[in-house]
């Protein structure tokens, strides 16, 4: 596990950062156009971390070997991050919109999981979305 749980870090710190300036994003600025903001900055960072490691084959060689999964988090990137800002300037809290927003995920990756994927689902997932349902109902509760 020693190695494997520096991904687990980067994700929370990233994830703690992302809700933090998209919370804090100009108000007056169309999302998207925000968005193209940060796509040229990701995508400037993206290139030289590309380069940095000095992995793999070539640039080109390694965008022909992508596929829909690929394309598809593209857009799926695109939701989540539109999503979030909208969410933000709709007035949602940021202690409540992502806890309301993950846990619907947890549940219907669970159910996918189960449906479509063949996992396993026991007792402790079970509980575990009761908990996430719980979880919503408090945190919404007026």
């Amino acid at each position: 596990m020693g190695t494997a749980i520096w991904p687990l870090f980067l994700i929370v710190g990233s994830n703690l950062a992302y809700h933090l300036a998209s919370r804090g994003a100009a108000k007056g600025v169309n999302p998207f156009a925000a968005l193209v903001v940060a796509y040229a900055i990701a995508a400037v960072a993206s290139l030289a971390l590309f380069f940095a490691t000095g992995r793999g084959a070539a640039l080109g060689a390694q965008v022909r070997s992508l596929n829909w999964a690929n394309c598809a988090l593209g857009f799926a990137i695109i939701g989540l991050e539109g999503g979030f800002l909208c969410l933000y300037r709709a007035g949602w809290s940021a202690s409540v919109g992502p806890i309301v927003t993950y846990s619907a995920v947890a549940v219907l990756l669970l159910l996918v999981g189960a449906l479509f994927l063949g996992e396993h689902v026991g007792w402790k997932q079970v509980a575990g979305v009761a908990l996430c349902l719980a979880g919503i109902a408090l945190v919404t509760s007026k």
